[in-house]
């Protein structure tokens, strides 16, 4: 099966996951159990990372296929992008990109009680060896990288 897509519409669906992580970590209507959040969250990541594979696979843009690699490899963030999208999918790491094991840790909830409707606001820890990150800010970090790796290019 071939599609006529182009990467593009693969940076505006991480643009859209994550604008629900934001919506997610800032505060949204409280309407379904929080393991949905989580599953957006990993979602978020997923996306980001293969987005690498869309850029790869245009035939519009053959020059940045050789590149798309050296910046997954090169950037912090993006290997860390890259180790979470790849241990939600197989379950066991088996290449890690970055140096340290990552896992998802601790969930800090704001419930707005009281409030019509009532709202959420779900802040993700991510652990590493060298300590707790913000999977929000990581998130950010990664989108960043990725349009300042498309305007370089």
């Amino acid at each position: 099966m071939t599609f006529q897509l182009k990467y593009p519409e693969q940076l505006e669906r991480v643009r859209r996951w994550y604008r629900r992580f934001s919506e997610i970590s800032e505060g949204r209507l409280h309407d379904r159990p929080s393991d949905f959040y989580q599953d957006e969250v990993y979602a978020f990541f997923m996306n980001c990372y293969h987005l690498k594979d869309w850029i790869k696979n245009d035939p519009t843009r053959p020059s940045l296929a050789a590149k798309v690699e050296s910046f997954i490899t090169a950037s912090r963030d993006m290997s860390m992008c890259a180790d979470i999208c790849n241990g939600n999918k197989h379950l066991v790491l088996s290449r890690p990109r970055y140096h340290e094991s990552l896992q998802f840790g601790k969930r800090h909830f704001e419930v707005g009680v009281g409030t019509q409707p009532t709202t959420i606001a779900v802040k993700y820890t991510i652990e590493t060896a060298s300590g707790a990150l913000d999977a929000y800010e990581l998130a950010t970090r990664c989108l960043s990288a990725w349009e300042d790796f498309l305007k370089h290019y």
